[in-house]
């Protein structure tokens, strides 16, 4: 998910575009419909649960492996690819089904992927950190949707809760950002962020947390989860989704890359959508599992 107020953020002449696309629209209006549009079916697909969720995790993990690989690579299908992919549908069919391989299995495909990056003369930090940039949190959604409570069918409000958290925290700061402006919080990285936008970011999040921990009745799944601690959660989870949009704003910057890619109208690639829920994915899952 776009972060801090980066939803306003202008063109910059001196980055290349990654979407090798000409000039889309831009503004508000297409950025709230795309969204509109993309809203119910993410959350009829995280409510739904079971295969659906599982296939749609995977689908938007090899999105994100394509994206990852444009950008640090400017070739998006590669040899990486082929091994990154192959090696995150394995965990995540293992997560998803309870069948594991001999670990061999998955040594082998590490070792294959990494063996295709030297030879092609990839960058091989980044096809492994690309790997494990997607494979934690897709393990983690699929892990807190199947596992937490499963007779109840509850894991599917846990992750909506989630989602609601990173949504109000784009949203909150993106007008709070925009309305309010001042310092910037990191300009050499993501030049349109502020500490306005953070702060309102951050507080949005958690009221609407709040108002969403209520109506799906939260506290009730756990007696350790009283409203401070519900609430604390919420805003951890609120910031550090923001340093998964700076981590993606860094690598952009690091590629000279502008967008990770042109698959949705008005708000770029699939990475520039969740980025910031690849980073509270995790830390949703540590928190349901202690």
């Amino acid at each position: 998910m776009a972060g801090t107020d980066d939803m306003a953020r202008d063109p910059e002449p001196r980055m290349k575009d990654n979407s090798h696309t000409p000039p889309r629209k831009s503004g508000l209006m297409l950025r709230v419909l795309s969204a509109l549009a993309m809203l119910p079916v993410a959350v009829f697909i995280i409510l739904q649960g079971g295969l659906l969720f599982c296939l749609f995790i995977a689908m938007v993990s090899l999105l994100v492996l394509y994206e990852w690989n444009g950008i640090c690579e400017a070739k998006p299908f590669n040899a990486a690819f082929v091994f990154q992919s192959l090696l995150v549908l394995s965990f995540l069919y293992s997560i998803y089904s309870g069948i594991y391989f001999y670990d061999y299995v998955y040594l082998v495909i590490f070792g294959l992927l990494v063996a295709a990056a030297l030879f092609m003369k990839l960058k091989v930090h980044f096809a492994l950190l690309g790997a494990v940039y997607i494979l934690i949190p897709a393990m983690s959604l699929i892990w807190m949707r199947i596992s937490f409570d499963p007779g109840a069918d509850r894991g599917g409000w846990l992750v909506l809760w989630m989602m609601i958290i990173v949504w109000s925290m784009d949203t909150g700061a993106y007008f709070a950002g925009k309305n309010i402006g001042g310092p910037k919080m990191a300009p050499k990285i993501s030049p349109n962020k502020t500490w306005a936008g953070l702060i309102g970011g951050a507080v949005s999040a958690v009221i609407l947390g709040g108002v969403a921990a209520y109506y799906f009745d939260l506290r009730n799944m756990n007696a350790g989860w009283s409203w401070p601690v519900l609430l604390s959660v919420a805003a951890i989870i609120a910031l550090w989704s923001q340093m998964g949009d700076l981590a993606e704003s860094a690598l952009k910057r690091h590629f000279d890359v502008k967008d990770s890619g042109a698959v949705i109208p008005g708000h770029g690639g699939v990475m520039d959508r969740v980025d910031g829920v690849l980073f509270a994915a995790p830390v949703m899952a540590l928190f349901v599992s202690l």
